[in-house]
């Protein structure tokens, strides 16, 4: 079995593990999230006081600019609104994750919803400048900086969100993937598509269970008291995801050389029976190779990667009978054969056919 170290999972070298599990007691682990109050002291003196808004217009390639709007808060949380001048209606892009300063020479570093995080640099407590895909300072006499509002004025995000739901006494809640904060859920919009599909998906009374939705995150009446929150108001409700999992946050994998456990085809969550192996597959760099188990019978083949495209070839089962998860080998041998481009975020890998649709979805694991 090959043990995994932050060092081995963290793909990007600017981001120090080192300095994350120092802060983080391991790199965005659930555990260090309970037990972590705020931010540590020492981003604290580089970043000022938090929560905090930075702003600033940034030059656009094919567009006269992009307006960055960013919220800082002492729970490492973070939301973006970038709006891109000239768009029309798909103009804003709202995302929120993880934060962290790396390395000695401040870079803040946002892991959100795409493969790499966004980098600044932390000039001063007033300005944030941003650097480029790799964490490097940007040659350009053109304005890259973000400056502090004299007062926090967090947006109200509206994208898609993943997350464990639970739901119990007349209440729920939702703690989304992405920044690992715990939400309290609004019961208005498409909630009670939301409560119904969760209750029927149960196998236990509060079990948490990964969710899907189209949803803002905005100021609500607590639960108990008489203060305002942050809550999730679920406008659209996507699926119920039984056997997924958040995963750590702010890490990477590699795609090949890991164990991919398989969760979903398509639209359809994949179900264990009670003695049933977990349908897997390792995508071996050495030779080309791809190995694992598709449900019923040991799964082997071929792959080829350049670039977000992937082809597999040649995959064959062995021909063991089964009383479980023949159907779901079929469609899993169906699903790389159609697979035409992959991408990764934290450890989830998505495969998807020639018209941009999912047709498989996977978890990392250990390769044992």
């Amino acid at each position: 079995m090959i043990a995994e170290s932050p060092g081995r999972r963290c793909r990007l070298a600017v981001i120090v593990c080192v300095m994350a599990a120092a802060t983080l007691s391991g790199c965005g682990t659930a555990a260090a999230d309970e037990t972590m109050g705020g931010a540590a002291a020492a981003e604290l003196s580089v970043l000022g006081d938090l929560p905090a808004t930075f702003e600033g217009e940034l030059p656009c390639a094919d567009c006269p600019g992009i307006f960055y709007h960013l919220d800082l808060f002492e729970d490492r949380v973070f939301f973006l609104r970038t709006t891109y001048d000239g768009r029309g209606a798909n103009a804003v892009t709202d995302t929120i994750g993880s934060w962290v300063v790396a390395g000695d020479d401040g870079r803040l570093a946002l892991f959100g919803g795409t493969e790499a995080p966004v980098f600044f640099r932390v000039v001063d407590h007033d300005t944030l400048r941003k650097l480029d895909v790799e964490g490097r300072d940007i040659e350009s006499p053109l304005n890259y900086d973000l400056r502090r509002k004299r007062q926090a004025q967090p947006i109200e995000p509206r994208l898609k969100m993943r997350g464990m739901y639970r739901y119990m006494a007349d209440a729920a809640v939702f703690t989304e993937c992405l920044s690992g904060r715990r939400f309290q859920v609004a019961q208005e919009a498409d909630n009670i598509s939301l409560e119904r599909a969760y209750l029927k998906a149960q196998r236990q009374p509060g079990e948490e269970l990964m969710v899907s939705l189209q949803g803002r995150i905005a100021e609500r009446p607590a639960m108990e008291g008489t203060s305002m929150v942050l809550t999730v108001v679920p406008e659209i409700f996507i699926g119920v995801w039984p056997g997924e999992t958040c995963g750590a946050r702010m890490v990477t994998v590699e795609l090949e050389n890991t164990r991919w456990k398989l969760t979903r085809l398509g639209d359809q969550p994949v179900f264990l029976g009670s003695q049933q192996r977990e349908p897997h597959l390792v995508l071996r760099s050495e030779s080309g190779s791809v190995t694992g188990y598709g449900g019923c019978n040991q799964l082997t083949g071929s792959y080829s990667v350049s670039g977000s495209t992937i082809a597999f070839s040649d995959i064959g089962n062995t021909m063991m009978a089964c009383a479980e998860g023949a159907d779901t080998e079929r469609a899993f041998s169906e699903a790389l054969a159609n697979a035409r481009s992959w991408r990764m975020i934290g450890e989830h890998l998505d495969l998807f056919d020639d018209a941009g649709d999912l047709v498989a979805r996977f978890e990392a694991r250990n390769l044992d």
